[in-house]
């Protein structure tokens, strides 16, 4: 299978070596809900790292390098997780349109480091609550315990990125009002991105960001 970072990115440096994710026990419905969603997570993971790269490339402070250079591991990281995972799954039934995609994630980027901060906050609070459902012990995936297990380790990494994003926002004189403006901004584009998924997200327990619990997953 081609993987989903191939869709957005020409380049791509070689996936780290790693084992073969068990997903077996997961039912056939379960297992293509997931395969259909996966590569936008994936390519989402992947257009962040190039993003977060690209900014940490021209940061001014130590501060700044430091969290956005974690925030970029972690990334890298969870896209060759899933990877991994992608690599397990049946073939997806459609592909994320890489021109909208990549686009998505280039717009994160700003000379202005207080709004920067500002929409990794909100981009990785939305993929919190993507996360949620799918990471829930006695959800759709629950017959995989490993893909579970995977998953929440991800949320706990997103959600520790929102708050780390927003606590640099705010220092930087980003206001809480401004943040919120900037969550919803995102959370609106993002459902746009992900239309073509929403039948296989909702069988996997995502409900939509209309859920008031989506607007605080982090």
């Amino acid at each position: 299978m081609t993987p989903a970072a191939a869709i957005c990115f020409a380049r791509r440096r070689p996936a780290a070596a790693t084992h073969c994710i068990d997903t077996r026990a997961l039912p056939r419905a379960a297992a293509h809900a997931l395969a259909d969603a996966l590569p936008f997570l994936q390519c989402g993971e992947e257009s962040a790292v190039h993003a977060f790269g690209r900014r940490l490339a021209g940061a001014a402070g130590s501060a700044e390098q430091a969290a956005l250079g974690a925030i970029a591991a972690d990334e890298q990281r969870h896209a060759d997780w899933l990877e991994a995972l992608t690599a397990a799954l049946p073939a997806p039934a459609a592909a994320p349109d890489a021109a909208s995609m990549a686009g998505f994630f280039r717009r994160l980027l700003t000379r202005d480091p207080a709004l920067h901060f500002a929409r990794i906050a909100a981009l990785d609070l939305a993929v919190c609550a993507i996360l949620r459902p799918l990471a829930a012990p006695r959800g759709a995936l629950a017959a995989a315990p490993e893909v579970v297990a995977g998953l929440a380790a991800i949320r706990r990494d997103e959600a520790r990125h929102v708050r780390v994003a927003r606590h640099c926002a705010g220092t930087l004189g980003f206001e809480p009002a401004r943040q919120r403006a900037v969550d919803l901004a995102t959370r609106t584009e993002l459902a746009g991105l992900l239309a073509p998924v929403h039948a296989s997200l909702a069988a996997l327990g995502f409900g939509g960001f209309d859920n008031p619990r989506a607007r605080h997953a982090g």
